[in-house]
């Protein structure tokens, strides 16, 4: 059998190392990933020890990808990488990367004639918070922040491609928790071990996808071809209650649910969110509104279409702090 090249962006980042380590044993596949740094990186020790060729340079550098692309016969393209929301960069910044970098990839895979492109967005594209849940594949996209809105844009980019014939795919992974991990999840799990976090009185669903299954399906669409639908929504088999999930994290760490006292009423949270909303501070109105509203999804459908089991949240992410406890 011929061997596949795949060109990787964003391996070094969390999402990025479970990929590669669920792609790397693959027979007759070889991954050329582009990593800021090459050898120099914290990263890329790991990396070649799962026999990945990096590529030093930027995905987004049109040069640099040009000469990929001739040295490497690539038949797919995954594109992971992207500027993300908690990062303090300019919003100009934010698309050249984003929306740029992805329209530049698109556009040599689309020459070269890739057999497949799969695209790494968000459910972010829908708002930080869907205006009605839960959210599906054919919900209008709604970004409120300037890292939603590059999202979105990007994901118009691979539509109009796809359009045109390439074969291309979406992934719309909600916030992804497990080893490494060092966003939300996280930093949800150290608040509710210092009793730094106040919570609303009413018990809102979030949804959050196990990062394992979030490479699985990158796994799939790279052996499979699903065909249709295009547009995956990656998240855990249901929502589950934030109280709840702070009620694990305090029982794995102290023995007893969470604090009581730590719940304020619901007022409060919506007048600081309009308050932050009105000041402009993207960041701190984020962070607010995930934990203080509903934000789910449904994901049901790419678990069928692809073949995987999708995990309860309360199962894998015990696991995650049980596997977790010296990183945490």
């Amino acid at each position: 059998m011929t061997r596949q090249d795949i060109l990787l962006t964003g391996s070094t980042g969390f999402i990025g190392r479970h990929v590669v380590r669920k792609l790397a044993p693959l027979q007759n596949l070889r991954l050329i990933c582009i990593v800021r740094g090459g050898e120099r990186h914290s990263q890329a020790k790991s990396l070649l020890e799962h026999g990945v060729i990096l590529v030093e340079g930027e995905f987004y550098d049109e040069s640099l990808v040009k000469r990929t692309f001739g040295k490497y016969r690539v038949q797919q393209v995954i594109h992971l990488a992207a500027i993300r929301g908690a990062q303090r960069v300019s919003p100009a910044e934010i698309w050249r990367v984003n929306v740029e970098g992805t329209s530049l990839l698109l556009r040599e895979a689309f020459q070269h004639e890739v057999q497949k492109f799969i695209h790494c967005s968000s459910v972010g594209v829908y708002g930080t918070v869907p205006p009605v849940v839960p959210a599906g594949i054919n919900t209008p996209l709604h970004g409120d922040t300037q890292y939603h809105r590059s999202k979105a844009a990007a994901e118009e980019a691979v539509q109009d491609y796809i359009r045109r014939g390439l074969n291309a795919y979406i992934v719309r992974p909600t916030i992804a928790y497990g080893p490494g991990d060092d966003g939300f999840p996280k930093t949800l799990t150290q608040l509710a071990r210092r009793h730094l976090l106040c919570l609303p009185r009413s018990n809102h669903r979030i949804h959050l996808v196990d990062v394992e299954r979030l490479a699985e399906i990158f796994l799939k669409l790279v052996v499979r071809d699903p065909g249709t639908p295009r547009v995956f929504i990656a998240a855990d088999a249901s929502p589950v209650p934030l109280r709840d999930l702070l009620d694990l994290i305090h029982c794995h760490y102290y023995g007893r649910p969470y604090p009581r006292f730590m719940r304020l009423p619901d007022l409060t949270f919506e007048l600081a969110y309009r308050l932050l909303q009105t000041l402009g501070n993207e960041r701190w109105s984020v962070r607010l509104a995930l934990t203080s509203k509903d934000w789910y999804f449904q994901s049901a459908d790419t678990y069928v279409a692809l073949g995987i089991h999708p995990v309860s949240t309360r199962e894998a992410f015990g696991r995650f702090l049980r596997e977790s406890a010296t990183f945490l």
